[in-house]
């Protein structure tokens, strides 16, 4: 687990110009299940919940609409690892790890004002909008948001089967929220938004790991199996 901070960027030039993008803080929590490989490689699956969203400002920077957007977080990376020594009888490596992250977006929700008033509101997926003012009718999204994460870390063992492991991840979002066809709809004069946007996040994760082997686990359970056998 740990804090996030979350760019939106737009793809087309006309948004460009019309809409500013300010870093908006998150949080990520997962579970984390790592698989040694050979030569110091390994892969790592995660998957969790994850905060993130889009601070940005419109109308010559009069108007801001910060989000927040809540999304089930799954990844999948290879990671590659080096000896270090930091302190006396501590193994500690550092690691590179990359690979793909797809997120599914859950739910909304975020704030839009001016210098003088502003207003809350809901995210309602694919629905038809009306004069509710607080509800932003987001249509013809792309709930499926695949990124891909490159990721640099230092790992320490606390115990001979405990480490605690810290990782600073950059994500490069390829998908945008909204399909070519896609809309945001808040029922507020002056109210604009673009959803051909993507995400650039950076977080700052600590994870405190449990290591298992299972070939001696499987190896005592059969070497028990065998005495039981032979008391018989």
């Amino acid at each position: 687990m740990g804090p996030s901070i979350t760019w939106a960027m737009f793809g087309d030039k006309e948004a460009k110009d019309d809409f500013s993008s300010s870093p908006k803080l998150g949080y990520l929590i997962d579970g984390v299940i790592e698989f040694p490989l050979k030569n110091k490689y390994s892969f790592i699956t995660e998957g969790g919940f994850k905060q993130a969203g889009r601070k940005i400002k419109f109308n010559d920077g009069t108007w801001q609409n910060n989000a927040t957007y809540r999304f089930v977080d799954l990844s999948m990376a290879l990671r590659k690892s080096f000896n270090v020594r930091i302190k006396k009888n501590v193994s500690t490596r550092c690691f590179v790890n990359a690979g793909p992250n797809i997120n599914y977006w859950l739910s909304g929700n975020g704030n839009v004002k001016t210098t003088a008033l502003g207003n809350k509101y809901d995210v309602i997926f694919n629905q038809t909008p009306d004069a509710n003012f607080h509800h932003n009718y987001m249509n013809d999204v792309n709930r499926w948001l695949f990124a891909m994460d490159l990721g640099i870390g230092t790992d320490a063992n606390i115990t001979k089967t405990q480490r605690l492991l810290i990782e600073l991840r950059f994500g490069y979002g390829h998908t945008y929220i909204g399909k070519k066809t896609g809309t945001s709809k808040l029922d507020i004069l002056g109210f604009e938004d673009n959803i051909k946007a993507n995400f650039k996040t950076l977080t700052l994760t600590g994870c405190y790991v449990f290591d298992f082997d299972l070939r001696k686990s499987k190896f005592g359970k059969s070497t028990k199996d065998k005495e039981i056998k032979r008391r018989r």
